[in-house]
């Protein structure tokens, strides 16, 4: 049962609302549907969306924000309408409760109609027949108590084409395999601590960087990324890591927060949901690491075993994987940027059968020395349809690429060979597997070439150079 509320203390972000949407709000039970109007039709949100939005109207909290694609949508219950934060246009919005009653405004508009529209109760189809909206990337609850919640969570979004998105494309593609371009990126926003909790959390972390690096003379400062469901990401931008985020329980290296290095996104890919439209998102952070305490993998740890370590690490000469124990992870990680991007389905599907590379027992550190491998009887690799060198060795493969390829790449292509000689793959899975790192333009770039012919290498490409730091 809702607590009894009043207008009194309600608002709506959009000024005040008329007399019967707050009716509509104050008399309703808990919803059951929630829709919104587009194109002279009321639509209903997708599941996951309604439930936030109903968590709200529980916590009588009429205002949510919620990630429409990638961009920010408020949704106001007692004015009934949505908002695109972006754009500023507007769109509708009723729903009907748990006794099966509608509440719809007596006049209903969306973004393209020029003037509102007389409500048709009608148009409504059944869930089971709706068009589907969207899927939302994410979602969460924004604002409480007696003010309106701010425009944002927190962030900002960084335009394409500007200095600074550009700037943070090359970071995140650097770690990617090069089948993943620049139009997998959608979208990039930078966290800015704008409502008085997160100015707190971030004066909280610039304290324990400061104190860190008075006792240990350095803080061993660092840039991660943290893999997540896009909601629990959006709820670190509001929240914080402290309240919100569970410690991994039970994973190779203890029960912590886990971040994967600057270079390595890739390895977090699997980590992240996927929305109805196949978006995904990852979280770039600030790490204060200080002195790091190699953790042995199947180790029960949950803090530093002694007061010389702050942080854990699977290897401290080449780093795979941060671990931040779970005690007061915001004095140590501070969120910078919010990275949307989207997969063809045949490459998520990659990503989420690839096993985590974090939590190897065996990880690859060194350049892999594919002379040691063998492969299938006959290396068949079969792209749009056509053969190409379809008897030839792996390593004669390799050789005639490895000036073309990354370092991930390399560590992918070994991997697979390697579960391919244990039995885990087979030959076709292999093949499928090799097509799927290295893509269709450079198999047709590199294997068609003589051995001695040599084209400019990949990394001679001015989009996968690292960038010196990160603003």
């Amino acid at each position: 049962m809702r607590p009894t509320t009043s207008v009194g203390n309600l608002r709506c972000w959009h000024g005040q609302p008329n007399q019967e949407s707050c009716r509509n709000y104050l008399n309703s039970g808990l919803p059951r549907r929630v829709l919104y109007y587009k194109r002279g039709e009321w639509i209903d949100f997708p599941q996951s969306t309604r439930k936030v939005i109903i968590d709200g109207f529980r916590g009588q909290i009429p205002c949510v924000h919620v990630f429409y694609g990638c961009e920010i949508i408020l949704v106001d219950l007692l004015c009934m309408v949505m908002s695109n934060s972006r754009t500023k246009k507007h769109a509708s919005v009723a729903w009907i409760d748990e006794a099966d009653r509608c509440f719809f405004p007596r006049l209903s508009f969306d973004e393209g109609a020029d003037e509102p529209s007389e409500q048709v109760f009608g148009v409504v189809r059944p869930p089971a027949f709706s068009v589907p909206a969207p899927q939302m990337v994410t979602e969460f609850i924004a604002g409480a108590g007696n003010e309106p919640p701010a425009p944002g969570p927190n962030i900002i979004n960084l335009q394409r084409g500007t200095g600074s998105f550009r700037y943070m494309e090359k970071l995140f593609l650097l770690g990617m395999p090069s089948v993943v371009n620049s139009e997998n990126v959608l979208a990039i926003y930078k966290y800015v601590p704008r409502d008085t909790n997160a100015q707190l959390r971030y004066q909280a972390f610039e304290g324990q960087f400061r104190s860190t690096k008075e006792k240990r003379r350095d803080a061993n400062d660092r840039h991660a990324w943290f893999g997540s469901t896009t909601q629990e990401i959006l709820r670190i931008l509001t929240y914080g890591f402290g309240s919100e985020v569970a410690p991994t329980v039970l994973a190779a290296f203890g029960s912590g927060i886990y971040l994967t290095p600057l270079h390595r996104p890739f390895s977090s890919v699997n980590l992240c949901d996927v929305d109805g439209n196949g978006v995904q998102c990852m979280l770039l952070c600030q790490v204060t690491l200080g002195n790091m305490e190699q953790v042995r993998p199947g180790s029960l740890q949950n803090s530093p075993s002694s007061d010389e370590y702050d942080s854990g690490v699977d290897c401290n000469v080449v780093p795979r994987c941060y671990v931040v124990w779970p005690s007061h992870p915001d004095t140590r990680i501070h969120p910078k940027y919010v990275v949307f991007f989207k997969l063809p389905p045949n490459l998520q599907e990659y990503f989420f059968d690839l096993r985590d590379v974090r939590f190897d027992n065996n990880p690859i550190r060194n350049d892999p020395d594919f002379d040691r491998l063998s492969g299938p009887k006959q290396t068949f690799v079969s792209v749009a349809g056509h053969a190409i060198n379809q008897h030839m060795p792996y390593t004669l493969l390799y050789t005639s690429m490895e000036h073309h390829i990354s370092q991930i790449e390399k560590e992918l292509l070994f991997r697979h060979h390697l579960d391919f000689q244990n039995g885990a793959l087979t030959g076709e899975s292999l093949i499928r597997k090799i097509n799927m790192v290295l893509g269709y333009w450079l198999l047709v770039s590199t294997t068609l070439k003589r051995p001695g012919d040599h084209a400019a290498p990949y990394g001679d490409d001015m989009s996968r150079k690292r960038p010196n730091s990160v603003p």
